[in-house]
């Protein structure tokens, strides 16, 4: 007797944040896993709304208006992203900021003193009745929060959890090819995972994230907020981690950083896999027996925010 043959990948797309968004389900009937898409392109869109730096009523768009001492009250989404942010910027020495459009000249040509960190701007609370977002007291001349190197990857966390929701257990997810985010063996039969491309060649990717970053499609477009100068670190970068926010934060993070950064940043987090183009035709890689769930303390694990 014959085994039922599996229904095929479907594969839906969206446009949201200035990308194709893409989700690929294996295992379901096509006018359930349209649904299901369907509500994951919904989540995306719900994301969008509170990132964009290009709409005024965003909860991003108000916490970067806040002056000293003000505060704002924002969801769970606006805590989480600002604490990954927090937290990456500080394991990276300062190579990822959110903020780094606020260090760009002044008005009479001078640069601003050094960006401090991100948690010396902004301070999350818990009210009781919710969260929200202080703006502390600093001389730092202001807030231009830009989220594009992580909320597209937050997106895809988003979503990929909606679709947990409608039992979505084998899936795909990427934000414009640029960040992938797999769940379930994958649509073959060596049940290894999804395929997608890294650098020359393509990986596997099950339970866990993809994110890369470089200059080949849009030029030289990632700065450096150190030295508020474009990137000079590495001319393409490649991240995994179980977290898409976490990976599209950290490709774009070891762009701006040296590659004996990268190695240091590595060394202290044996879980996270990295790849950086370091000519034009070399690259190295940083971890490279790390999957999800392997090569990490669970110590190590835990320090990283939820999202």
């Amino acid at each position: 007797m014959r085994a039922a043959k599996k229904p095929a990948a479907r594969r839906f797309s969206h446009e949201a944040m200035a990308t194709a968004f893409e989700v690929v389900i294996a295992g379901k009937g096509g006018a359930y896993a349209g649904q299901a898409a369907r509500a994951a392109f919904d989540e995306i869109d719900r994301i969008e709304r509170l990132f964009s730096r290009f709409d005024p009523s965003s909860e991003i768009s108000r916490v970067s208006r806040l002056r000293p001492g003000e505060a704002l009250p924002v969801g769970v989404e606006t805590v989480h992203v600002l604490g990954l942010c927090s937290f990456v910027q500080l394991e990276t020495g300062g190579a990822f900021d959110p903020n780094f459009r606020a260090a760009a000249a002044l008005p009479d040509g001078r640069r601003p003193p050094p960006p401090p960190l991100l948690a010396g701007l902004l301070r999350a609370a818990h009210t009781g009745a919710g969260f929200e977002v202080v703006r502390t007291g600093t001389a730092w001349p202001g807030l231009d929060l830009d989220l594009g190197a992580v909320g597209k990857g937050f997106a895809l966390d988003s979503a990929r959890a909606v679709l947990a929701d409608w039992g979505i257990a084998n899936v795909l997810l990427h934000a414009g090819t640029s960040t992938a985010l797999a769940a379930g063996p994958g649509p073959g039969r060596t049940d290894r995972g999804w395929p997608v491309g890294a650098g020359p060649g393509r990986i596997l990717l099950r339970n866990e994230a993809l994110s890369g970053s470089g200059t080949e499609v849009k030029g030289e477009h990632v700065v450096d907020p150190r030295t508020g100068r474009p990137a000079r670190g590495h001319p393409a970068a490649w991240a995994k981690h179980p977290s898409a926010a976490a990976a599209d934060a950290l490709s774009t993070a070891f762009m701006v950083m040296r590659t004996a950064e990268v190695a240091r940043f590595c060394a202290r987090h044996p879980g996270i896999w990295a790849l950086v183009k370091t000519g034009p035709e070399t690259c190295r890689i940083f971890n490279a027996g790390a999957a999800a769930g392997q090569g990490a303390s669970r110590r190590r694990r835990q320090r990283w925010p939820s999202v």
